[in-house]
């Protein structure tokens, strides 16, 4: 059996343990994330709680103590690897002399970014006490942070929502294949306006750049939606997105990184421009596209603006739209039986639906988090 090398381990060159350590951390949130919330929830008064579930909380509450354990040790090695790792790299490298001193700026920068990071975070929170608190209680006031009387009424409404689910479905769909089909057709009209070669790349520039500035505006809009016969047509979600110039251009900016020789070797050997573009310019420029997916996920996720305008059957509405119409117009609790409603309110399942509809988006954001910050340095110099 291969022994294990700690020096080898806690190298700063070291590309295993960033990954491990990835891991280690997803699993330790998952586990005190599981831990607080069944400690929490079973040890409070749940309303038309029964004694079943008060069993299967308990028992999820001791399965996630269980899971903590081999969190908190995790905890331990994490430091105690970083620690070490530190000093390997500063036996190697001088400690610069800048670091060694804590500036004003540092001090109030840290403060601003701390009460930026709870004004973003607190919403959440917000949302999230209120989808758990009882509909009746609720409409009382005062839950700012934690449910008074706490219920799963809302979600179990939401969840046997079938209007609901429909609408994910399509907003799931509309997000895949339009990021996908939007993705591929700007980045190849980015690769030839990145190549030096191409004829009329000026007049074809200075077109794009005319239509940022300049459109026709909604009813010009609405009359060519309704003229290409996609009007209440699941593709006007996909057809009018399929390009923006904006991400062209940001894309370009990465194609143009990438050195012209490289374009020119694969020339030599054979390649054709396709094979070009897609199996070199494409891979090595993964964080200007990653960075584009989420622009387009996200714009595809919240978007309502074209449901609202362009359908009319309630079989194509998005989930922004749904949430907006629960929200003004109570639609989710119509027909509920009048002992029910004593027991939730519009508000509190309209929370509970925000918060399912916000699942993906939250675990769709840490796979790209990585490339975030590499893509928009590289598509800040645009031109």
């Amino acid at each position: 059996m291969k022994r294990f090398d700690l020096d080898k381990w806690i190298a700063p060159d070291n590309k295993t343990y960033p990954i491990v350590k990835k891991a280690m951390i997803l699993y330790i949130a998952v586990a005190f994330i599981g831990f607080a919330f069944f400690a929490y929830v079973s040890h409070v008064y749940i309303d038309e709680g029964t004694a079943a579930m008060y069993s299967a909380l308990k028992t999820l509450f001791v399965v996630f103590c269980v899971l903590a354990v081999p969190a908190v040790a995790m905890i331990a090695f994490i430091i105690a690897t970083d620690v070490k790792r530190k000093r390997a790299y500063y036996s190697q490298f001088n400690r610069s002399k800048l670091n060694k001193h804590v500036h004003v700026f540092d001090v109030i920068n840290t403060i601003l970014m701390a009460l930026f990071c709870i004004l973003c975070v607190y919403p959440i929170i917000y949302v999230l006490a209120g989808s758990f608190n009882q509909g009746a209680d609720y409409t009382i006031g005062g839950v700012y942070f934690l449910p008074r009387l706490f219920t799963f009424e809302n979600f179990k409404v939401v969840l046997e929502n079938t209007a609901m689910w429909r609408s994910y479905l399509i907003t799931i769909g509309r997000t895949v294949i339009g990021v996908v089909t939007a993705l591929l057709f700007t980045a190849t009209v980015a690769y030839a306006m990145s190549r030096p070669n191409l004829k009329c790349k000026k007049a074809f520039y200075w077109v794009n750049i005319f239509t940022m500035f300049f459109s026709g505006g909604l009813v010009p809009s609405f009359l060519i939606i309704n003229a290409l016969g996609l009007f209440d047509s699941f593709l006007v979600y996909i057809i009018p997105g399929l390009y923006s110039v904006y991400n062209m251009i940001v894309i370009q900016s990465g194609f143009k990184s990438i050195s012209n020789e490289i374009h020119d070797s694969a020339m030599i050997d054979g390649a054709g421009e396709f094979r070009i573009f897609w199996q070199i310019y494409m891979p090595l420029n993964k964080p200007v596209l990653a960075t584009v997916v989420l622009w387009l996920a996200v714009g595809h996720w919240n978007s309502y603006f074209d449901t609202m305008i362009y359908t009319k059957s309630d079989n194509l509405q998005s989930l922004q739209y749904f949430l907006l119409k629960a929200i003004q117009t109570s639609t989710m609790t119509e027909g509920m039986p009048p002992e029910l409603m004593e027991r939730i309110s519009p508000k509190t399942i309209s929370y509970a639906a925000i918060i399912i509809s916000i699942i993906p988006v939250l675990m769709f954001f840490p796979l790209i988090r990585k490339n975030f910050a590499s893509g928009i340095m590289i598509g800040s110099l645009k031109g």
